[in-house]
């Protein structure tokens, strides 16, 4: 049976690479059983070379509310950073393409 975590991936971003650890940090959507899901996972790579999914990261239903407090989180915490105008200069043309 197909776990969560082996289901095909929508959409996958590699977040992270540690080289020295041989770990990734990827951000994927996929479905499972009719239901959408986003995750935040390790990954690590094995004795055979393969990269593999952790047990460490989160996943949870891609729902509306879910992704709304999931982008109120990450803008709040880009506000408060100390560089919230190189930021805002960074994703103003992804943002504007999103919102027109």
């Amino acid at each position: 049976m197909i776990e969560l975590h082996e289901a095909p991936a929508l959409y996958e971003k590699l977040i992270h690479y540690n080289e020295a650890k041989h770990e990734k940090i990827y951000l994927t959507v996929n479905t499972f059983r009719e239901v959408e899901y986003i995750s935040l996972r390790k990954y690590f790579q094995d004795f055979d070379e393969e990269w593999k999914p952790s047990k460490e990261g989160i996943t949870m239903p891609l729902d509306f509310e879910n992704s709304k407090l999931l982008f109120d989180g990450l803008v709040e915490i880009l506000s408060i950073s100390e560089v919230k105008d190189i930021l805002e200069t960074h994703f103003k043309e992804k943002l504007d393409e999103i919102y027109q």
